[in-house]
């Protein structure tokens, strides 16, 4: 019974010997394999490695600038075939939301034609722009248009109520209008206005001026105290003899 117990006892001892130098093995070859991937280079490497620290420089800026570049490109080609529609068949009703995004386009393309230097960009506020736009052929009395029409091209772009036939046509008497103004901006030169929408620029005080006022001030304070009497000289003849001396 002794010797029975004996060789499963070492048999277990055996089993669990060779259980264990098994997971070390494992354990260690995934330490080296995570080692050798880390380690290595691999197929991509820095852009611009090996190059010139200006041309690194360059790469690097153009690559910053890739997330803030923006571009409002045109949303309906007029050569698309589902918009060339059949006598009786109706438009869908994307259809007037893209279009009225488009004529925005259109007309900046006016203003931009009548005067070189008014160019929207794609992040400017569009409102703003116009008002400061055509601010001098409106001659004021169209500001409520031009709000009209930033309102319905806010709702054409953004609101989820219906923008159909009815509210384009409208837009469209809008944008008439002020494609009628954009038309007499080369009758007003430097037209552009300061936009109502930016605050203006507050100017550091000029610390020269303050402290050349303080060095006035202290020359002033010092000329009173060298002509400012040091004693009094009362006469003799005013001195009160009611007065009893202490």
């Amino acid at each position: 019974m002794v010797e029975q117990l004996s060789g499963v006892t070492v048999v277990i001892f055996i089993a669990c010997g060779v259980l264990t130098v098994f997971l070390l093995f494992i354990f260690g070859k995934r330490q080296i394999m995570r080692f050798a991937l880390r380690s290595r280079r691999g197929p991509h490497v820095t852009l611009g490695h090996g190059a010139e620290k200006g041309l690194r420089m360059e790469l690097e800026r153009r690559l910053d600038v890739i997330s803030r570049i923006v571009h409002e490109a045109k949303l309906i080609n007029e050569d698309d075939a589902r918009y060339i529609l059949p006598p009786g068949s109706s438009f869908p009703p994307y259809y007037y939301r893209l279009k009225a995004v488009d004529d925005v386009k259109t007309l900046e393309a006016e203003i931009l034609k009548q005067d070189t230097s008014l160019h929207r960009y794609p992040t400017e506020n569009l409102r703003a722009f116009l008002l400061s736009s055509l601010a001098a052929p409106l001659d004021g009395s169209g500001q409520k248009m031009v709000h009209q029409f930033c309102d319905m091209y806010e709702h054409a772009r953004h609101d989820p109520a219906d923008f159909g036939d009815e509210e384009y046509q409208a837009y469209s008497r809008l944008l008439i209008k002020l494609m009628d103004a954009a038309k007499l901006l080369k009758s007003f030169p430097n037209s552009r206005k300061t936009s109502p929408n930016r605050t203006p620029v507050r100017r550091p005080p000029d610390m020269s001026k303050s402290r050349n006022n303080m060095v006035d001030v202290k020359l002033q304070l010092r000329d009173e105290n060298l002509s400012r009497p040091s004693t009094l000289t009362v006469p003799a003849g005013e001195v009160d003899s009611s007065e009893t001396p202490v």
